[in-house]
């Protein structure tokens, strides 16, 4: 699938980084597609991070909201930009008895990546008295029968 979507990104050299978790969380909320944080230097060498996110027409409103009210920024800059998308599938996975999801992406009908579900790793993992690592191996190898 190929949509049109907007790129939304601000500097910010004035933030407790503490709270960057919330910032991501809230404008994922808010119906971002994604956002993401990088470190920046910007000008003087002063570090900064670059906050950005990606969001559909019907939801940027609110996403620039939430960027504006959950950071320091006083100024967001916007693109529209192209976005594809694969076709994708949610499937289960069995791990010694629990449940985990993999998105199976398709191109052309052809699978093309398996990702396994990280929050279904770490309640399996949890349940089974198993390591993460060990979980997602196993999910891993399982979601390769997966179509």
């Amino acid at each position: 699938m190929i949509e049109t979507v907007f790129e939304l990104e601000t500097n910010i050299d004035d933030m407790d980084p503490r709270l960057w978790p919330r910032v991501i969380d809230q404008l994922l909320e808010a119906g971002a597609h994604d956002a993401w944080v990088t470190p920046i230097i910007m000008k003087k060498g002063r570090p900064a991070f670059l906050l950005g996110a990606v969001c559909s027409d019907d939801n940027c409103e609110a996403v620039r909201y939430a960027m504006f009210r959950e950071t320091t920024t006083i100024g967001i800059r916007e693109r529209q930009i192209v976005r594809h998308v694969l076709d994708r599938t949610e499937r289960r996975v069995d791990v010694d008895g629990a449940s985990v999801g993999v998105k199976v992406a398709l191109f052309d009908g052809e699978v093309v990546n398996r990702s396994v579900e990280w929050d279904d790793v770490a309640d399996a993992a949890t349940a089974l008295g198993m390591s993460a690592k060990e979980v997602l191996a196993a999910a891993t190898a399982a979601s390769r029968d997966l179509s």
